[in-house]
């Protein structure tokens, strides 16, 4: 069973001891800005948004010193769709879903380039370097690349056997599981696995790097993100269950019932894992911390800790970033900022991560922003208390979800309503390019028409025809889903209470859509 009291034994961990803040009444603006990605990480599970089970004393001790913002939301998913948005500060799921940088972007690495700042990405998000999400490294003057995650292609030497504990994914997954284990059939020991060697690489790298004039650091870290696979202590730290009789990446879609429904027993071993990576990601995160104590540097950097979306984990009856509505699990996520001279507090300013794009400028002191993308330096700073007056976020020609802080709606895309096109110079449909398109994949795409379509890119680029996954096999669209703030887990729906509500975040979508001139099948798709 989920363990969630306190733990008995040698604790694998330990915290960092940050600095003192000194009072000043000055804005200081920091040399060096260090964001940090941990992929998947759910807000419910740190203590700073109300855990009170997992260990992570350094997000911990990280937080009581920061600036917490408590309405952070995702923009455009999942995970290349929330990057491109860091990157680039495009909102994009309104033109195209999984893709590359565009020739036309100017991501935050080559603004600072330009100003002579020094750039690195340390990253094991192996996205970056296959079919479907190229060119994201390509600006940073260095990059660090740990091979191996997911459906990574790096190991081909035969499996000598199936370790015991992952009968059950060879199961489900088959050949994707196998490349998994060719991957990490050598880790002997935790160093071994891929936080604690992107954590580590990041700790060598402000080593070597200190005393550069100015930097850029991007730690782009997969975990938590799966498989749940880890090493002890972390594996049996929150869950006295055998790992034999559980798959430690399982399917996503309904935990609650059909063919991949799950048991309470395999739920609470799957929270018990994504648990126990977090306390991993936490333990060797602390390295990082320590090579800024031991350099001096906390004084003159800003670190940004965030995610690009959450991960259900049995919450509403789903497992992953299944074809769901948007509900707060996976959209209402963590947002916790180190900035010199900043008292640390929580900010209510909705905030998305399409804005870290400008915010992370704006604390270079760099000009230039990606089109959409607000800077809440301000916010920040503590000279404003509001930001964003509405947040947006959804996946390309498929479901979307709008917030004003207060009340939240949950929409589908009615593919009867209009088709479904994706905008880009790249040709295809590049979630298509992962994995499976090592073996089968499309090389001839017809119906392509050339033009200017997305607003402010003078580029000519491709509109092609695009198909809603999630939604091919609905005979109609699920019915909308009205929540007030109060309802933290979101479970009761007032679309039927609440009438005016709906009309008026019907009214602030349509207003926010016409601002950033979507394309008209967007509008007709979702009923406005």
């Amino acid at each position: 069973m989920l363990r969630t009291g306190p733990v008995n034994g040698t604790e694998p961990w330990r915290a960092v001891t940050f600095p003192e803040r000194a009072a000043s009444k000055d804005v200081i603006m920091p040399r060096n800005v260090i964001l940090i990605q941990i992929d998947s990480l759910n807000r419910h599970f740190l203590r700073a948004y109300g855990n009170d089970w997992v260990q992570a004393p350094n997000l911990e001790g990280f937080a009581q010193r920061a600036v917490i913002f408590d309405r952070h939301f995702t923009g455009s998913l999942p995970c290349m769709p929330a990057r491109r948005e860091i990157w680039a500060g495009v909102e994009e799921f309104w033109w195209r879903g999984w893709g590359p940088l565009e020739p036309w972007d100017e991501p935050i690495a080559y603004h600072a380039n330009r100003a002579g700042i020094t750039t690195q990405l340390i990253t094991d998000h192996y996205h970056f370097f296959e079919w479907g999400a190229h060119s994201y490294h390509h600006d940073f003057a260095g990059y660090e690349f740990i091979r191996g995650h997911e459906h990574d292609n790096h190991i081909t030497a035969p499996l000598r056997g199936e370790p015991s504990w992952a009968r059950r994914m060879v199961a489900e997954h088959g050949e994707s599981a196998r490349i998994y284990l060719r991957n990490v059939a050598s880790f002997a020991h935790e160093k071994d696995f891929f936080a604690p060697r992107v954590m580590d690489a990041a700790a060598r790298w402000i080593d070597l790097n200190h005393t550069q004039e100015r930097f850029f650091l991007h730690v782009d870290c997969f975990d938590v993100h799966e498989p749940f696979h880890i090493p002890e202590p972390y594996r049996s730290l929150y869950t006295d269950e055998a790992p034999d009789d559980f798959n430690p990446w399982p399917r996503y879609g309904r935990s609650d019932e059909g063919e991949l429904a799950l048991t309470e027993q395999e739920l609470q071993w799957i929270r018990a894992q994504f648990a126990g990576k977090l306390t991993m990601v936490d333990t060797w995160l602390g390295r990082v911390f320590d090579a800024l104590s031991r350099h001096d540097l906390w004084p003159d950097t800003a670190v940004i800790i965030t995610t690009d979306h959450g991960h259900y984990l049995g919450e509403h009856g789903r497992i992953g970033k299944p074809a769901s509505p948007l509900w707060n699990t996976l959209t209402h996520v963590p947002l916790m900022v180190w900035c010199p001279g900043q008292p640390a507090r929580r900010e209510g300013a909705i905030t998305q991560p399409v804005d870290l794009h400008a915010t992370v400028l704006d604390l270079l002191n760099l000009p230039g922003t990606g089109p959409h993308s607000r800077s809440f330096l301000p916010v920040l700073l503590g000279q404003r208390t509001d930001h964003r007056d509405l947040a947006v976020y959804g996946y390309a020609n498929a479901r979307v979800g709008v917030t004003n802080g207060e009340w939240t709606l949950l929409r589908d895309h009615d593919p009867r309503l209009g088709p479904a096109h994706w905008y880009s110079l790249q040709v295809g449909h590049l979630d298509a390019r992962s994995y499976p398109a090592r073996h089968t994949r499309p090389t001839v795409f017809p119906d392509l028409v050339a033009g200017q379509f997305i607003p402010g890119v003078q580029t000519a680029h491709w509109r092609m025809p695009a198909q809603s996954d999630d939604l091919r096999h609905l005979t109609l669209p699920r019915e909308d889903l009205l929540y007030h703030a109060a309802d933290l887990g979101q479970q009761q729906n007032l679309r039927v209470e609440h009438p005016r509500e709906m009309r008026r975040l019907e009214e602030q979508l349509r207003a926010h859509m016409t601002q950033l001139g979507v394309p008209q099948e967007q509008f007709a798709r979702l009923r406005l």
